[in-house]
């Protein structure tokens, strides 16, 4: 069922010929003192809620328009708003009247005061909580009406873009803050798909966007691998979203606009994780993982952060001891290393063991066992659950992956 929303109020409306384009362009006009009215006509809403105060549902504007509408207008009694309780009261009200997985069309057009504001909030909390579709939010612009017709036209217009707005703000912190890119390349990819539909079929492709959807992808695939903890791929995604983000500007500046606001932003935050042969081990890479891992720590992705650089140890001990060639392989090469940094790990705790050979031929050599010792420590109480008698808090993971990241910097620091 598609449902209205709509308001009204005491004042005294003038007779207007509404005109709006549907989608499928087909040009609709309604004459009415009362806008609500143009709603069955214009969106096919089957079922019209009006939010109306005390005093509006007693007066001579409600009372015509339940007679012009019948049964289909259902009255939703609100307070007037004077203050935040009864703000909040009327959003929960319009909340509550709204049912799950419906469609609705929101009019603002005699909304009075901060209601539209409150409607476009709780159209964004139907949204993300009830999984309401919102088809459209519209407003018959009185304001704009050409004199030089008896009655006077006067247009409709589509607001939902502005709900849209909220989407992309989501979408923008939900990356720059966690590196989740989800809900922002939702947007990129329904604004694409928005603009081709309701571009007239005699107007080809010339001059509609071409390259926001692709992009959408190319960030889904850089935040899965950052997630899924996929360096390698993390740092070919980034490459080919830079080259991307630079030639999509002008596309996001027209069709994508809050996009095109942090472009340079999410650029300059990928652009240091950009290596030109990711596959191969050397310096340079190092260096790259040390930034993948500071990128981890700045968005509070700490168990990605501990097991990379777990595994960043083996891969450093790896290229020193030059068999960076097979640097991928698990049982002939990393883990031996492993292997190797557990030996070396026992000796600084005291243990009797067997020395790796390294041990008293790398200068670092004390300062990689005891590093291993905290990561080992630190990965195996983020890899338990904390399922045992003693673990750590979560600050204290949290400052020894910090504290740890900062002494594996100062390893790379010399590297040629």
């Amino acid at each position: 069922m598609k449902i209205g929303l709509s308001f009204l109020g005491l004042g005294k409306y003038k007779m207007a010929n509404y005109y709006w384009v549907s989608a499928e362009q087909e040009n609709m006009e309604y004459k009415t003192t009362l806008f609500p009215e143009t709603l069955p006509v214009f969106f096919n809403v089957s079922m019209l809620l009006l939010l109306v105060t005390k005093k509006v549902a007693m007066g001579s504007n409600c009372r015509e328009l339940q007679r012009r509408m019948g049964a289909m207008l259902k009255l939703v009694e609100i307070p007037d708003g004077k203050n935040e309780a009864e703000l909040w009261e009327i959003f929960s009200l319009v909340a509550t009247a709204i049912p799950p997985q419906s469609e609705i069309v929101i009019d603002i057009t005699h909304a009075f005061r901060s209601l539209p504001l409150i409607v476009f909030n709780v159209a964004s909390y139907l949204r993300r909580v009830k999984n309401v579709k919102v088809e459209r939010i519209i407003y018959g612009n009185w304001e704009a009406h050409d004199p030089n017709f008896d009655p006077p036209r006067a247009p409709v217009i589509d607001l939902t873009s502005m709900l849209d707005l909220q989407d992309w703000l989501h979408g923008i912190d939900a990356f720059q803050r966690r590196g989740e890119a989800e809900e922002l390349a939702a947007s990129l990819s329904r604004t694409q798909g928005q603009i081709w539909r309701e571009a007239p079929s005699s107007a080809g492709s010339a001059g509609l966007p071409q390259k926001l959807k692709y992009t959408a992808a190319q960030l889904e695939k850089f935040s899965e691998a950052l997630r899924l903890l996929r360096p390698l791929a993390a740092f070919e995604a980034s490459q080919k979203l830079n080259d991307l983000l630079k030639t999509v500007q002008e596309e996001a500046r027209r069709w994508a606009k809050p996009f095109a606001d942090v472009l340079q932003n999410i650029s300059e935050e990928i652009d240091p994780l950009y290596i030109e042969q990711p596959a191969i081990l050397s310096p340079a890479h190092l260096k790259a993982q040390i930034v993948l891992i500071r990128y981890y720590l700045e968005k509070d992705l700490v168990v990605q952060a501990v097991l990379l650089a777990r595994e960043w140890l083996i891969s450093y001990l790896i290229w020193r001891q030059k068999k960076q060639e097979r640097w991928r392989e698990y049982k002939d090469v990393r883990f031996i290393a492993g292997k190797e940094l557990n030996q070396a790990a026992a000796k600084q705790r005291g243990e009797e063991t067997t020395l790796p050979l390294w041990y008293n031929k790398f200068p670092e050599s004390r300062e990689l066992a005891d590093l291993w010792n905290g990561l080992s420590s630190l990965r195996n109480d983020v890899a338990h659950c904390a399922m045992n008698t003693q673990t750590s808090s979560t600050s204290k993971i949290r400052d020894g992956i910090k504290k740890i990241t900062a002494r594996l910097e100062n390893l790379v620091q010399n590297l040629h």
